[in-house]
């Protein structure tokens, strides 16, 4: 039985290392998809209501290099009637360039109600 899983094992590394030494310069002309990390630091306001927001998970559609829309998540650390506090926002997400425009909307548990505001923020990634 060991025979078997280890003969296994050695026939997928052996597959594996002929694939990753294949040339995949055609792959890289046209990619399909594409998996980027990026980060986002912004500010919200609404009525009554402030926030610095961070990019959370987003899913983000690209119209073309410069445009992508979507909606996404925003942890933030907010200022309510004079009250500090951490949420989670979502919301719908513009991203422009180096740009994004968002509008997160927020949960208030004990009024069982929703806050939303309006903000603009920087995004920085890395450059392939």
């Amino acid at each position: 039985m060991r025979k078997i899983i280890f003969g296994t094992l050695l026939l997928c590394l052996i597959f594996s290392k002929v694939s990753i030494g294949q040339d995949h310069e055609h792959t890289k002309q046209n990619p399909k998809w594409d998996l980027q990390l990026e980060g986002m630091l912004g500010f919200s306001v609404g009525e009554k209501f402030y926030a610095v927001n961070v990019g959370g998970p987003s899913l983000l559609l690209s119209l073309n290099q410069n445009l992508k829309i979507g909606v996404g998540a925003f942890p933030s650390f907010y200022v309510l009637n004079g009250k500090t506090g951490a949420r989670l926002g979502v919301g719908p997400r513009i991203d422009h360039k180096r740009f994004a425009f968002f509008t997160p909307f927020f949960h208030k548990d004990t009024t069982d109600e929703w806050i939303w505001s309006v903000g603009m923020g920087y995004k920085f990634h890395r450059r392939n």
